[in-house]
């Protein structure tokens, strides 16, 4: 049975005219008369009851008719999410982070993100730049956004788009450099210890060394 019969058997049980459904159809009347008789044939039961006058459905065509209206709506239900995906409209869209890089941009992002595209899925995993570029290749994400690292080589199944600058600074009280120094360059610190955030950092988790 295919999708066609049904098709071909739901405009018959509508118009309940052979020659009507046919023209509705762009069929000749013998070959749909010929059709939904090999669909009563495929299943063993008998859905019309015709002669030189009229047609009626059967107990049995009656209960099929809603079957076949359902399976047909389906059907087409099925193929307008299919194209929904491809136009990008629908589907799912994993995301892996760097959560100290991302904060203060990626939630009003996906903020927009779903008012364009409400169908698709949006799910956000924090994680560092080796474990994305790991999920990346093996597909538990399909975007990675992290900080920029120098040794990253591109290749054919990954490449790399600029974003945005995140300026550096250092933090230090006025007694270690009061303002009348002037503007302090980061080799002036070469001796000194820095607090700062571990690469490792991705889960979530505050991580200082």
């Amino acid at each position: 049975m295919e999708l066609r019969h049904l098709r071909y058997f739901v405009a018959v049980a509508e118009d309940l005219n052979f020659r009507r459904a046919a023209e509705r159809l762009h069929l000749s009347h013998p070959a749909l008369s010929r059709q939904i008789s090999d669909l009563e044939d495929e299943v063993g039961l008998k859905f019309f009851n015709r002669n030189a006058r009229r047609v009626e459905l059967t107990e049995a065509g009656h209960v099929f008719l809603v079957g076949a209206k359902r399976t047909l709506a389906s059907a087409q239900e099925a193929i307008a999410q299919a194209s929904e995906v491809v136009k990008g409209e629908r589907g799912r869209l994993s995301i892996g982070c760097y959560a100290w890089v991302t904060h203060p941009f990626l939630p009003d992002a996906l903020g927009r993100f779903r008012g364009l595209f409400p169908l698709v899925e949006v799910t956000v995993r924090h994680m560092d730049n080796r474990t994305q570029v790991e999920a990346l290749l093996n597909g538990s994400v399909m975007l990675g956004i992290g900080r920029l690292d120098p040794n990253f080589e591109e290749s054919e199944s990954l490449t790399i788009t600029f974003l945005l600058r995140s300026p550096f600074c250092i933090a230090c009280s006025e007694h270690r450099w009061p303002a009348k120094r002037g503007t302090p360059k980061l080799s002036d610190f070469r001796e000194d210890n820095f607090l700062v955030l571990s690469p490792e950092v991705g889960s979530g988790d505050e991580c200082l060394r």
